[in-house]
Formats: C-alpha cells, sequence, structure tokens
C-alpha cells in the first residue's frame, strides 16, 4: 500500500502534468513553474527552488521558490561551477550534510537558513541542462531513489513548461528570457523603466538577487544593501538612484562601504541618464550605434551574438581538428560574422573570399562572380560562411562552381537562417540562428548600405513606397 509521503507524490505530479497540459492562455509560464515547485517541497515536507542558467551558462538564477526565507534567496547569484554540480554533470547530486561540503557556495547562509540536507536534480532539454531543482530539508535527510526519481519526473515537467514557451518565442524570433519565469514588483518607476530598456535590447538582468551585510551588532547585521540589478553578462550590479540628494548621498556612502568590504563585486550607481551609457558597454543604445535610426526592434543583442559565435566556433574547431579548413566569405555581409567567427577557432584554417553581381537578361536574372578565389582548393575541406540564407539559390550555384573545384568536402555555415522562402533544399551544417520573414540589418547586413555597423542585428522601419 503505498505511503502517505507516496501519495503525495503522486498527487503532485498528477497536478502539474495538469497545470503543463494546460492551453489556457491566462496561465503563465511563472504559474507553472511554481506549481511544480511547490509540489515538489510539499510532497518531500522540505524548501525547494528552481534555478536556470542565464545566456551565459555560467550563473544560476534562481527562478521559483517554496518554504525557503528571503535573506536565503538574495544571498546571491550561483556560479554553475560552484554550486553543488547536478548541471554540470547533468546528473542528480545528493548532499547529505552541507557543513564543510565544498560544493555550497555560500555555506554560512544555508546554515543560518538550517538546510542541512540538499538534493539536485538537472532540469534538461534535450543532452543539455538548462538549470536545476533543488530541495532542502532541514535535517538530515537520505534522500532515496524513489525521491530521486519524484524530483527527476518533476525536473522533467519543467523541461517540457520551458519548452513550450521557447517554442512559443522562437515563432517571435525571441528566446525564453528567465524574467518570464519570475514575478517581479518593482520598488519604483525608474527601475522599471530601466528594466524595460533591457528587455528592448535582450540584455539579461535579474532584480534584486543579494543583499550584502555592512554592518554589524556582535553577530547581528545591523545594516544591509540590496542592489536593484543584476547583469550576469557584465557580473555587474546596479543601483538605480533619482536626482534627489539626500537619496544619492546616502546610496554614495553604502556603496562605497560595499566596495571597502566586498572589493571583488563590480557595482555601479546609474541616473537615468547614464543609461546610454550602461548599453553601449553591450554594443546597444544611442552611444553605440549613432547610424540606428529607424531601427523598430532589436531581434540579437551583440552579446547573444558573441554566444552564438562561441558555440559555433567551438563546433567547427571539434568537428575540423587535423583538417585544416579553408572558409570562404561570400559578398560583403560576412565580414563582421567571420571575422567574430576565426578568431574563436582554435585550428589552423585558411581564410579566402569570392564576390558577386547580379544582372538581368532579357528574361531572367542571374548573377556574376566578379572577385574569384585565390586559393586552390583542390582536395581541400571548404566551409562557406553566410551571413543569411533565404532562398538559397545564390548558394546553390556558388556551391556549383565551388564543387567544381573539387574539394574533400563542403559545409556551410550561415549565421542567419531564414526558412520562408526557402526554394534550393540546402543543408545547412552550422546554423547561428533560425528567423522568420522580416527584413533585419546590423552586424554586415545593410539597407541601402547602411546600418552595417551596428553591434547587434535589429528590423529596421523601412521607407514606405
Amino acid at each position: 500500500m503505498p505511503s502517505t509521503r507516496e501519495k503525495a507524490c503522486y498527487k503532485a505530479v498528477r497536478r502539474a502534468v495538469g497545470v503543463v497540459a494546460s492551453v489556457d492562455p491566462d496561465v503563465s509560464l511563472k504559474e507553472k513553474l511554481d506549481t511544480i515547485v511547490r509540489g515538489t517541497a510539499r510532497s518531500l515536507a522540505a524548501g525547494a527552488s528552481l534555478v536556470l542558467l542565464d545566456t551565459t551558462k555560467k550563473k544560476l538564477i534562481h527562478a521559483s521558490s517554496w518554504a525557503l526565507p528571503q535573506f536565503y534567496l538574495r544571498k546571491g547569484v550561483l556560479d554553475a561551477d560552484k554550486s553543488l554540480s547536478e548541471v554540470l554533470i547533468g546528473q542528480p547530486i545528493v548532499i547529505a550534510d552541507v557543513a564543510g561540503d565544498g560544493r555550497i557556495q555560500y555555506p554560512e547562509i544555508a546554515a543560518r537558513a538550517g538546510i542541512v540536507s540538499i538534493l539536485g536534480v538537472p532540469v534538461m532539454s534535450g543532452a543539455s541542462p538548462v538549470g536545476s531543482i533543488r530541495v532542502y530539508a532541514k535535517q538530515r535527510y537520505e534522500f532515496t531513489n524513489q525521491d530521486i526519481s519524484f524530483v527527476t519526473t518533476m525536473a522533467n515537467l519543467a523541461s517540457v513548461v520551458l519548452s513550450q514557451s521557447r517554442q512559443h518565442q522562437d515563432n517571435e524570433t525571441h528566446t525564453v528570457p528567465l524574467r518570464q519565469a519570475r514575478s517581479v514588483t518593482f520598488a519604483n518607476p525608474s527601475e522599471e523603466e530601466l528594466a524595460r530598456i533591457l528587455d528592448f535590447y535582450n540584455i539579461e538582468w535579474v532584480y534584486e538577487p543579494r543583499s550584502f551585510p555592512l554592518s554589524w551588532e556582535g553577530d547581528k547585521v545591523t545594516e544591509m544593501f540590496t542592489p536593484d540589478f543584476y547583469l550576469p553578462g557584465l557580473d555587474l550590479y546596479i543601483e538605480v538612484t533619482t536626482l534627489k540628494q539626500s537619496l544619492v548621498t546616502k546610496k554614495n556612502r553604502k556603496l562605497r562601504l560595499l566596495k571597502q568590504l566586498y572589493p571583488e563585486v563590480k557595482i555601479m550607481l546609474l541616473h537615468k541618464s547614464e543609461y546610454a551609457l550602461l548599453l553601449a558597454r553591450y554594443g546597444c543604445g544611442p552611444l553605440a550605434h549613432t547610424r540606428a535610426r529607424g531601427i523598430s526592434r532589436v531581434l540579437y543583442s551583440s552579446a547573444q551574438i558573441e554566444e552564438k559565435v562561441q558555440a559555433l566556433a567551438e563546433r567547427i574547431s571539434k568537428d575540423y581538428t587535423g583538417r585544416h579548413p579553408v572558409m570562404i566569405g561570400v559578398q560583403r555581409g560576412f565580414i563582421c560574422f567571420m571575422a567574430d567567427l576565426i578568431r574563436q577557432i582554435t585550428i589552423p584554417l585558411d581564410i579566402d573570399l569570392i564576390t558577386i553581381s547580379y544582372y538581368n537578361s532579357s528574361n531572367h536574372s542571374s548573377f556574376k562572380i566578379t572577385k574569384d578565389l585565390d586559393l586552390n582548393i583542390a582536395d581541400r575541406h571548404v566551409i562557406v560562411v553566410e551571413d543569411i540564407v533565404d532562398t538559397g539559390m545564390t548558394l546553390i550555384s556558388i556551391l556549383n562552381h565551388l564543387r567544381s573545384r573539387k574539394p574533400a568536402s563542403l559545409a556551410i555555415c550561415t549565421l542567419l537562417d531564414k526558412q520562408a522562402h526557402r526554394i534550393a533544399d540546402i543543408p545547412l551544417d552550422y546554423v547561428g540562428f533560425v528567423i522568420r520573414e522580416e527584413f533585419v540589418v546590423g552586424y554586415g547586413l545593410d539597407y541601402k548600405e547602411e546600418y552595417r555597423n551596428l553591434p547587434f542585428i535589429g528590423v529596421p522601419e523601412l521607407e514606405k513606397s
């Protein structure tokens, strides 16, 4: 006969499955994840949390919790390589006694919260971890295989929820931001305004993730400071301030004290007038792209592009180890992409380029090669680098031209894959982003020779004819 705990686990799974399967548009991603975390905690009579990897894949950020004190949640953003290790290895981790265990990043705060044992189960997306569900017991607890199986089931349901949201967002050419998995209530309009600006530029942020003790009386903390934002991409804390001098003076004092006590922490006091300076650090905002007039929406920020280029370079370096490939750029749009890509590739390679021009004959359009290769690619492994592939018609002609040179192999690497108008069936070997049917500029892509120098990819406001 099932025990009380087993019955609670079954009930929690059923409830979570019902929420995950819900098509009610009023049920948010946050509510679905909260249901999973709450059911996990209640079933095991413990605290529980969901932490998700940020876009750098280096930080774990709190997304949902149950039965955990606020001071524990505000202990700080976790480093994936310092906090447990389930996200790194993709396997459940049990820590029977957190005291003295080197995998606990904030042991003193865990002890203060009364946490003794922890179970961490990774949330997977295919073969890649995207986060973890963690269970916290306030007494020494030997998590059983049945407990681990239950939490794994809940982690799998969380993965389904995140995947559903990601698929929906991908249709809108956006990734799933961590902010959708959280409920944020801002303390003042200035904070909300900055959050909207960061969202527009796809800059990841966390609201009030850590409280820093500043003064004590004995063992009792008498003063703390909680910065408004943390930006994982810059490893930077932000405190937003107004022009009211009394507040500025008070915050400056706290920042000076914080820097003395925590010299490793990067933090800045930000006035509204300085938003542009902050955005420029990401290659965004008016100071970073003065020619970006008429940009209706930023599709991919410079930070997102950098991450994607790094991932592509790692794959190419691994796939072509010992093969000394030739990378061939096509036209001018590839310049930004290829320049960043080759700097990240860790194996020997050669580069060349090919340029073309279009012309119209009496009954059709075609193209001619205006600058051919300088290198002999016979028996060489060739990678064609494109900024964007849409219909594929021009690319198929270029590939046929290159095949006539008898390369040993021929692969295609493109930053953007626009499939909506695809005519030629071309297998793409390395793809950065899949985008929908819309005109994009920036990062080498132009409109009437403008916008190539933007550090991001955006959607322009085109003139109406």
